[in-house]
């Protein structure tokens, strides 16, 4: 055995015994060793709180999503605003990220997803009850939705890292996927809710229990016992620190990769989802019914891929399931482009999410993987800038390519963009050499 290797092993015994010691051991739900063997991040104590607490939570993000989408349009009847207040939302996170990841680095992850986490649910039920006493007209709902993204693009960087400090570095190629299947198991749920919601009682509920949907989290999150708490870089400079992490970021091959394919993505891919009420009124003519049940088909093909992905945690070569992913999604997109029919619809959108899962969550984890632990906030925050930072962009160009032709012809543009990029990507053979390396810096 190399002395590499018995460091490794060394390394994941003493992990262990940190572990066990932080935890006291056991997870509150004893899982078997079947589902441990596949998801091994369950075996964790911190883990299962967070994962309950968060999917409450995110079925209420997305209550808030499809309610704000539903509402813009109720008011304007314009797709280019429905783009727009979608694009003012996610702007803070191409502006304010780079700079979140320096807090990130620098404070308590947990003492800073709770006041993230507050923040925003003060602001969804502020929302919720100004919709609900007809108070609130365009301009004030793109504030609310501005101020709650500056909240945001400090909490996803902070949510993102906090995952090494739950489970440590042996379980976190498990741990990554799982945490995103979250958000696409409620992504199965929310929309078909926020449709009920929307249609039964009016938009203003699915801002309201988005703000109740954060309190199990943040009572998970308070119960977390951390792993790891490393320390900040207190004596460096914010500036420097900011620069340390840009640096790191472009000039590492794998992290600057897969920088360009989150950017290409977020252009060409992720804006489908503020164009699809658009689509359910004027393509389907099925309402906010039809529209949640629209969305739900492409949220239950994205857990079905998270599920797929999560089981392949251990393999070391994600090119191939990026490559995989990036191709499913781009041709079921291109399909849809050219559908009429209803229920076809819900088929391709679901082979859609599954594609855009398996790509999205591989591309997380070898960030993540990438990154050294003193500096993964910050590079995180320059990924996300570059990916969700970008959405903007995206929304604001495909708000304007459907206004000019129509919603269901700017996302069949958008596929062809992807599948673009993804064949440049294949003919250098950069999909070939996509290896995991955990940095331990």
């Amino acid at each position: 055995m190399s002395y590499n290797r018995k460091m490794a092993k060394v390394d994941v015994i003493e992990e262990d015994l940190e572990i066990t010691a932080a935890t006291a051991g056991a997870a509150p739900m004893p899982l078997p060793g079947r589902v441990i063997s596949i998801f091994p991040a369950f075996a964790h104590r911190n883990f299962q709180l967070y994962f309950a607490g968060q999917s409450i939570s995110l079925i209420g993000f997305w209550l808030q999503q499809i309610g704000i989408g539903w509402f813009v349009f109720q008011l304007t009847h314009s797709p280019f605003w429905v783009g727009t207040t979608a694009a003012v939302g996610g702007l803070p996170f191409l502006v304010f990220t780079a700079f979140a990841g320096v807090l990130v680095d620098k404070f308590k992850k947990q003492k800073l997803l709770i006041f993230t986490q507050s923040s925003e649910a003060i602001l969804a039920v502020f929302l919720g009850l100004l919709v609900l006493f007809s108070q609130a007209g365009l301009p004030l709902v793109l504030i609310i939705v501005f101020v709650n993204g500056i909240v945001a693009a400090i909490d996803l960087p902070a949510r993102l890292t906090f995952i090494v400090e739950m489970v440590g570095k042996k379980d976190l190629p498990s741990a990554i996927p799982l945490n995103i299947s979250i958000f696409n198991a409620a992504r199965f749920v929310g929309p078909a809710l926020a449709g009920f919601l929307i249609a039964k009682f009016g938009v203003g509920w699915t801002f309201i229990l988005n703000g109740i949907s954060f309190l199990p989290a943040i009572l998970a999150i308070m119960m977390i016992r951390p792993i790891y708490l490393y320390a900040g870089q207190t004596d460096k400079h914010p500036w420097e620190s900011l620069k340390e992490g840009i640096k790191y970021s472009f000039s590492h091959p794998l992290v600057f990769y897969m920088m360009i394919l989150g950017t290409a993505s977020a252009i060409f891919l992720w804006p489908y989802q503020t164009l699809m009420p658009v689509i359910a009124d004027r393509v389907f003519a099925s309402g906010a019914q039809g529209l949640g049940s629209l969305l739900s088909a492409a949220g239950a093909g994205s857990l079905a891929g998270a599920i797929f992905t999560s089981a392949q945690s251990r393999r070391a070569n994600k090119g191939a399931l990026i490559f995989f992913g990036l191709l499913t999604a781009g041709l079921a997109f291109m399909a849809f482009s050219l559908n009429k029919n209803f229920i076809a619809a819900h088929a391709l959108l679901f082979i859609a999410g599954f594609g855009m899962l398996i790509f999205i969550s591989s591309v997380n984890t070898l960030v993540q993987l990438a990154s050294p632990d003193h500096i993964r906030g910050r590079v995180m925050a320059v990924y996300l800038t570059m990916f969700v930072g970008i959405m903007p962009l995206g929304n604001a160009v495909m708000g304007v390519l459907a206004e000019k032709t129509s919603s269901i012809f700017a996302i069949g543009i958008g596929a062809a963009g992807i599948l673009l990029v993804g064949a440049y990507f294949y003919s250098k053979g950069i999909f070939k050499n996509l290896v995991i390396e955990s940095s331990r810096a």
